[in-house]
């Protein structure tokens, strides 16, 4: 028997005064009037109206048009509202193709932006970087004048524009610079000279300034605006080459730069930095990390600085070596009294792309009372015999060298007392592997970087076995007290210069396409060194579209930049990254998720300009969300991933208070995947509480809440953040290593989260698989060994020089 069941049917009258669009009140009444008690699930868990109030509402003056207010709706929110609203009319119209990149779309940018008005006005968003092409249109007015306030170019001589301060920022003595403001850059932009402007070769910066602040008119109906596209835009080119690197000084010194102008101007500022490196302690004691968090925190309200998590998360398999997979650039392995540990650092073979020659560098960090002694083989054969605590050497073989530095030491490496750095440089052949044999007790933690033939740029990069995604967070983004930010999926498709479209994954037949909203495949995971939860939030980073300098076009300078295909697109001449409208072009990175969620700060600062580092972070988790792609890891995610939404409910609860109980769509966010025994290093975590719409859930009594913790202890009790997070720490005691801590999260004795986490002295023992210890030596990594990488890698350092991340 065949039942007829109940549908809307829709008709559009058009004429000059009607609207293409469907009124979702009596749209609602019809449905329930039908026996169905709410919309189809094709209009979404939250759906976006333009609610028209009558001209005798009493608030034609908070309106658009006197009629208007944009309003984000959750299911029953939208039954209550026609219930209490019958005069007000809910028009809604199905999404249009294409409005903006899909980074609105993901980061609820554009919601928000309707919803509050606000879109970075009086904001200041300060990009460090490789600099800026000034004459891109995105990054001016409409009348054509620069929306660049000021550009610090590190690339060039001080050129007595601003002559004031290039003396005041040192551009007069060795650390050359110029100086401009907005006049001094329309000047140059309209004097006929060609070259005379500030430039970004790289490409890198303006595609990164776009993302934050861009106004997106180069194209009709500004389809790839920013997220804050009316925010003041303070550049600094910290790139003094074309080749990317950045010294430490010059991003202090850039980052004091935008702060103090936006200071003088009397405006709040958020400053971006999409680079970094993997060599370092990656605990937030780093000179860099220390001075740039100086710039921040409770003492300066209106200031915030946002951090690219980095590129470094990738693992790999594939490679043939009999080693245990995964390979990757970050490990961590425990080693036993009377058991050395051997670990083989595998240069990256001609099959993968490398060259011969270049620099790796292994950071090794220990925990206080280890004692572990370093030595170093090379392709099976003794090289620089063990290192012990306090010491240092310096070996050559052959046409290179190599350098340990295990301790306390006088070189330029300031290595600290708990780490040690090992170095190989030289004419080395690609596939060399180069063996660590560690001996005394502890548990190392140890990190790669590469460069010159064996860099990432050209293929893997060094690596090792057993690599692991949690751990990998970036220097300077692993500071606590940096908003550090990881990448998810944006897109999988676009249309090419040619107005082709491209599909992810077509040109070689792949059928395992991509998910959107998942975590980026490279997306460096946490937690620190210190067991501090990083990334503190993801956004939108894989395949983001942006606005490209006119100098990084890969068809006219002979396919570089970080636009160029290098083959990926199928065909080797090929650009399948600049868009159709030759003003834009796609890349990948947490160097893209950084600055749009460095946009979204500047949105908040424009309602709040006096909230600090730490509210503006607590503000964007609590309204974060769960990605609707595959997690790959739960240490790349933090919290969740940016929704705007969620961070305005967050924003509207502190100043008028909410009460909705959690329920079962709360969520226990780990740090990290397991538990060192002992309180050296506690877990920390995050309790996202909600309700069952997923909204955020605050205004409880407290004392109805309660986290169990079971094999272990609770060392920092649950402490609010902000509406619906609260913040807690635990510990395993001594000897629980092989066991299991227990976490049940509840609500008047009811069960709403739970949690299981192993306890091991690293990631490997706590999971049941310890690592092989002693006798572990491998030849050779055959050439032409197939690979399963992503297309993106952090790129390299070299001696306190970092490198923006790209590719």
């Amino acid at each position: 028997m065949r039942h007829r069941l109940p549908f809307l049917a829709v008709v559009v009258l058009c004429s000059s005064t009607a609207h293409a669009q469907l009124e979702l009140g009596g749209a609602l009444r019809a449905l329930q009037a039908s026996g169905a008690s709410s919309l189809p699930s094709a209009f979404g868990e939250r759906v976006a109206v333009l609610a028209e109030y009558p001209p005798d509402s009493g608030v034609s003056e908070l309106l658009v048009a006197g009629r208007y207010r944009p309003l984000w709706l959750a299911a029953d929110e939208l039954s209550s509202f026609v219930v209490d609203h019958p005069l007000v009319k809910l028009h809604w119209a199905p999404p249009r193709q294409p409005l903006v990149d899909q980074a609105q779309r993901w980061s609820g940018a554009k919601a928000f932006r309707a919803e509050t008005g606000f879109t970075g006005k009086g904001v200041v968003v300060g990009i460090v970087d490789t600099g800026l092409n000034v004459t891109h249109r995105d990054l001016r007015n409409a009348d054509g004048t620069s929306r660049v306030r000021f550009m610090l170019d590190m690339s060039r001589p001080p050129g007595g524009r601003q002559a004031e301060l290039e003396e005041e920022y040192g551009c007069t003595g060795d650390a050359e610079c110029a100086i401009y403001d907005n006049e001094d850059l329309d000047d140059v932009m309209n004097n006929g000279v060609t070259g005379d402007e500030p430039r970004d070769a790289y490409g890198h910066g303006t595609h990164v300034a776009s993302l934050a602040a861009g106004n997106g008119l180069s194209v009709s109906g500004a389809r790839y605006a920013g997220i804050a596209p009316e925010a003041l835009i303070i550049g600094a080119r910290v790139s003094r080459a074309g080749d990317g690197a950045i010294a430490d000084p010059d991003i202090i010194t850039a980052t004091r730069f935008i702060f103090e102008q936006a200071e003088r101007l009397g405006m709040s500022a958020v400053v971006n930095l999409s680079l970094g490196s993997d060599f370092g302690p990656h605990d937030g004691s780093s000179a860099l990390e220390q001075g740039l968090a100086s710039f921040v925190g409770p003492d300066h309200p209106g200031r915030a600085m946002v951090v690219a998590a980095g590129n470094s998360g990738g693992l790999y398999s594939g490679i043939g070596t009999g080693e245990p997979e995964p390979f990757g650039i970050h490990t961590e392995v425990h080693v036993p009294r009377e058991s050395p540990v051997e670990i083989p650092i595998m240069t990256p073979t001609v099959g993968l792309g490398a060259r011969k020659g270049g620099t790796v560098y292994a950071w090794l960090g220990f925990r206080a009372g280890d004692e572990i002694s370093v030595a170093l083989d090379q392709n099976g054969e003794d090289w620089i015999p063990e290192i012990a605590p306090g010491q240092a050497t310096t070996l050559s073989k052959g046409d290179f060298k190599g350098t340990v530095f295990n301790g306390p030491s006088r070189g330029s490496f300031k290595v600290g007392e708990h780490n040690a750095v090992v170095v190989v440089d030289g004419d080395f052949e690609p596939g060399a592997v180069f063996t660590l044999r560690l001996s005394g007790h502890g548990t190392v933690s140890l990190w790669l970087q590469s460069q010159g033939g064996a860099s990432p740029d050209l293929s893997t990069g060094a690596l090792l076995p057993r690599g692991e995604k949690q751990g990998t967070i970036n220097i300077p983004a692993s500071h606590p007290d940096l908003i550090a930010v990881g990448a998810t999926v944006n897109r999988i498709r676009w249309l090419d210069s040619s107005g082709r479209p491209f599909l992810v994954g077509a040109s070689d037949g792949s059928e395992d396409l991509l998910q959107e909203d998942a975590t980026a495949v490279f997306s460096a995971a946490g937690p620190n060194a210190q067991g501090a939860m990083k990334p503190d939030i993801v956004a939108p980073g894989m395949y983001v579209v942006g606005a490209m300098s006119s100098d990084a076009d890969p068809r006219d300078n002979g396919g570089q930049g970080v636009f160029a295909s290098q083959g990926r697109c199928g065909t080797p001449d090929y650009e399948c990254f600049v868009t159709d409208d030759d003003e834009h072009a796609v890349t990948s990175g947490t160097s893209m998720s950084s600055p749009i969620v460095a946009g979204a700060v500047a949105l908040l600062f424009e309602s709040r300009p006096e909230l600090t580092q730490g509210e503006v972070r607590a503000l964007l988790q609590a309204g974060a969300r769960q990605p609707i792609g595959t997690v790959l890891a739960e240490q790349q995610l933090g919290p969740g991933a940016l929704d705007l939404n969620g961070t305005l409910a967050a924003l509207l609860a502190e100043d008028s208070p909410i009460r909705r109980e959690p329920a079962r769509k709360s969520r226990i966010a780990l740090a990290a995947s397991f538990i060192h025994p002992g309180g050296g290093q506690p877990l920390q975590g995050l309790l996202e509480l909600r309700d069952d719409t997923d909204q955020i859930a605050d205004g409880f009594d407290e004392r109805r809440l309660a986290l169990e913790v079971d094999g272990g202890t609770l060392s920092l009790p649950p402490a609010r953040r902000a509406p619906g997070l609260y913040g807690f720490e635990v510990t395993a005691p001594p000897g629980s290593g092989g066991q299991d801590l227990h976490l049940a999260l509840r609500f008047d004795g009811r069960l709403l989260a739970s949690r299981t986490v192993p306890i091991g002295v690293d990631r490997w023992a706590a999971e049941g698989e310890p690592i092989a210890h002693g006798g572990c030596s491998m030849g050779p990594v055959p050439r032409g060994a197939a690979f399963l990488a992503s297309m993106l890698v952090a790129a390299a350092v070299l001696r306190r020089r970092r490198y923006i991340e790209t590719k």
